[in-house]
Formats: structure tokens, C-alpha cells, sequence
């Protein structure tokens, strides 16, 4: 990692060919405030280190803290400042033709905080970096932007990678709720549509999320457990099979004992005979 305090700001006038190219790199042991109201000539990303910070940006205050990234593009207005000090950060700094089409078409195309779990890329990304622009001279600003451009490849799959395991959660929190309420009401005849508009998501997502967890549509895992719960009645109570159907939602003890066929090659009765103790 760039050592707080040694910046290196490196001749780029024999580098400006290379679509993505260093300009800057180092660090600082505690970050002062900055205000940029135009903002810097050049894109850069911020590594947050011990320490506690927030920026400021389109009029949002975002908190920052240790493993934080940020990534800024050139020309835009920010505010930076420490809120636990000393706060500990490294950066680079760096431009190229290829840049605004770039972080255009990977969606950087505005300032974004990326909170990392596992820093171990991105540090080894600073330090080679820095390694290289400060030890070769020869041709050490190209092998640093090449690292630069791994650097934002990285930032964007982490981010990525963030999104996909929150929509994981998510569904995972909405097929929840959709189980408890179809388990609550199975007595009725629940559809589809009520579920959802119970919950709030549409149709289409629904049946998307039973399909990736579950690996069933939707109404085949209701039936299910409606025929779940009718065995237990079967084989647990006396109770006659008109009864069960209406308390496990099937609309007739016809109709039950054709979907109870269907599934499990018997009739209600020959199963009550068969496995009751």
C-alpha cells in the first residue's frame, strides 16, 4: 500500500497514448477536509483505512469507514472530511480517453461507495501500483495502469457480486413470507395473486423466486402442502374425507381425491387403510 504522506505524481506526458493511464497514487495518515466544487481533473478511487470519514455528493452524506472504496469521476463536485479522526486513506488518481466511455458502460459514471468484506485484491492492486511507478522507471507507468485498469475491473465485480448476494437475500426474505401466509391460509383458497399483493411483489417475481429455491411453480407447492396436511388428517384423526378437503382448501372431496390420485397413485381411503396404525 502507498506509505501515508509519500505521493507520487508521475510525468504522464509519454503515457497519455494508453487508454487508461496513472497519474497519481499515495496515501495520507490523517485526511484532511477537502472541498472540490468543480471537481478533480482527473477520476479517482479512495481506499478508507482506520479511521472514520463521510463524502458529501448531488447533496447525500455517506458515511465511510475502514474497507471503503470510493470511486469518483473527474470534473465531479464532491466534499470530503474526516468524522473519527485520524482517519487513514489511499488513493490514485488517473485519466485516459477510455475512461468516460468506460465507467460509463460499467454504470461508474457517478460517484460510488463500495463497502468490501475482503480487502486482500485491492490491496495487493495499491501496492503494485505504487510499487511499480516508484522502483521502474522505464516502464513502470505502464505496468501501474495496467494494474489501475484490473483496479476498477475489480471495484465493479465486487460491486456486482454485492447486488446479486442482496437480491439472494431478498428473495429469500420474500419467499419467507410467501410460505408462513400460504401455510396461515391453506384452509382457503389461496392464490397466487393474493400472496402477492399480500406481500408486494408481482406475479412474475414470485413465481421466479418458487422456481429458483423450490424448484416448483408456485401452485404445485401449494397443492403440496395442502396434501401434506391432509395425510397427517388421514392418518391422525378419524375425520371423513369431505372434512379434510375443506379444512386443507380443496374446493370438493371428489376433487381432493383426484389430486390425492394424481400425486400419490391411491385414493384417500385405500391410504387411510394402508398406513393408519
Amino acid at each position: 500500500m502507498p506509505k501515508p504522506g509519500r505521493n507520487i505524481y508521475p510525468d504522464v506526458s509519454g503515457i497519455q497514448y494508453l487508454p487508461i493511464f496513472l497519474s497519481g497514487v499515495g496515501g495520507t495518515e490523517t485526511q484532511p477536509r477537502v472541498t472540490r466544487e468543480d471537481g478533480l481533473d482527473w477520476n479517482q478511487i479512495i481506499r478508507c483505512g482506520q479511521g472514520a470519514g463521510e463524502i458529501l455528493v448531488d447533496g447525500n452524506t455517506i458515511p465511510l469507514s475502514e474497507n471503503d472504496f470510493v470511486l469518483i469521476p473527474a470534473h465531479y463536485p464532491y466534499e470530503l472530511h474526516a468524522t473519527a479522526e485520524p482517519w487513514q486513506t489511499n488513493w490514485i488518481v488517473f485519466g485516459g480517453d477510455a475512461c468516460p466511455k468506460l465507467l460509463s458502460d460499467l454504470n461508474l459514471a457517478k460517484p460510488t461507495v463500495l463497502s468490501a468484506t475482503d480487502n486482500t485484491i485491492p490491496r495487493w492492486l495499491f501496492t503494485n501500483i505504487y510499487v511499480s511507478v516508484n522502483s521502474d522507471h522505464v516502464f513502470g507507468q505502464q505496468i501501474a495502469s495496467g494494474y489501475v485498469y484490473n483496479l476498477i475491473l475489480w471495484f465493479k465485480q465486487t460491486l456486482l457480486l454485492g447486488e446479486m448476494n442482496k437480491l439472494r437475500k431478498n428473495s429469500q426474505q420474500i419467499l419467507s413470507m410467501a410460505v408462513r401466509y400460504i401455510e396461515e391460509n391453506v384452509s382457503r383458497d389461496v392464490t397466487l395473486k393474493e400472496v402477492c399483493e399480500n406481500i408486494g411483489v408481482s406475479q412474475q417475481h414470485m413465481c421466479r423466486i418458487f422456481k429458483e429455491h423450490m424448484e416448483v411453480h408456485f401452485t404445485e407447492y401449494v397443492t403440496r402442502i395442502r396434501l401434506n396436511m391432509a395425510m397427517e388428517l388421514i392418518l391422525n384423526t378419524d375425520l371423513p374425507m369431505s372434512e379434510i378437503a375443506e379444512r386443507c382448501g380443496f374446493r370438493s372431496a371428489s376433487y381432493f381425491s383426484t389430486v390425492f390420485g394424481r400425486y400419490e397413485r391411491m385414493t384417500p381411503n385405500n391410504y387411510r387403510k394402508q398406513y393408519k396404525v
